[in-house]
């Protein structure tokens, strides 16, 4: 046996030739980029994520402006009271106007405020309104839990909470006991501003996800039966003809149906 010859190197796959820029699909007559042009809107996944952010957006809004009006509207009298005793005697309480969408605010705010503080000490997956959070998040978010509980002076919840019998009797209201009935508000404002903020930036990276699932449509060369050169057929009209069944195809399939 002679070694004087190198071994054949192996044979790499084929490539797929790439299109000119001014291929046109053999079919409709467009180019890629005129396809991707005309299909470049949002899929269903992110047009969900869209609205969903506008509505986030919308309670943000909602949150900064009551929380404003309301501070301006707690009676003289009420003004002593400790907001976590306001919420667990709200029977008490209920002349103030915009009570029950006070409550509201603190149980859809405060409260799962408190489980993504939980979450992310305890390096457990973080969701956020529903939508999880990446890992790499983490510090970030703890980050600014860390700067909120800092400028407000009050902790978010702990692994401690979890043992503790007050908190297990009061929920997310142990966060706004100590608190005056406008200092109470002013808090449930600031704290509902960040899990909103939190909320928007968590959408935010979903959709840029889901940006990323979408089909880039392009055009490749194809040979059909019995045709002497291979054109250049785009992946909608691909798809479409791929998709599409004759009538009478459709109607061989139809199971007989018995009297």
């Amino acid at each position: 046996m002679s070694f004087d010859q190198d071994p054949p190197m192996p044979k790499d796959a084929p490539v797929a030739p790439k299109a000119p820029d001014d291929a046109t699909c053999w079919l409709c007559g467009r180019t890629s980029s005129e396809i991707n042009s005309a299909l470049s809107g949002e899929t269903e996944d992110e047009a969900k994520i869209t609205r969903e952010i506008a509505a986030i957006k919308e309670s943000k809004e909602n949150l900064a402006t009551n929380s404003t009006k309301w501070t301006t509207e707690v009676p003289d009298s009420f003004k002593e009271f400790d907001l976590g005793f306001v919420l667990q005697n709200a029977d008490q309480f209920k002349s103030m106007r915009f009570l029950n969408d006070l409550i509201g605010e603190a149980r859809n705010t405060v409260r799962d405020l408190d489980e993504v503080s939980l979450s992310v000490r305890r390096g457990t997956p973080i969701r956020i309104g529903g939508t999880p959070v990446d890992e790499s998040q983490r510090e970030s978010i703890a980050s600014r839990l860390n700067e909120f509980e800092k400028k407000t002076n009050r902790k978010l919840k702990r692994e401690a909470d979890l043992h503790d019998m007050e908190y297990q009797r009061l929920g997310y209201i142990a966060r706004l006991t100590g608190l005056k009935l406008i200092d109470g508000i002013d808090y449930l404002g600031k704290a509902g501003s960040l899990y909103y903020e939190l909320e928007l930036d968590a959408r935010e990276r979903a959709k840029a996800a889901a940006s990323k699932r979408k089909p880039m449509w392009q055009l490749r060369s194809v040979r059909f039966r019995d045709f002497p050169k291979e054109v250049w057929v785009c992946t909608v009209c691909e798809r479409l003809l791929r998709d599409l069944r004759p009538a009478e195809a459709v109607q061989a399939a139809k199971p007989a149906v018995k009297a």
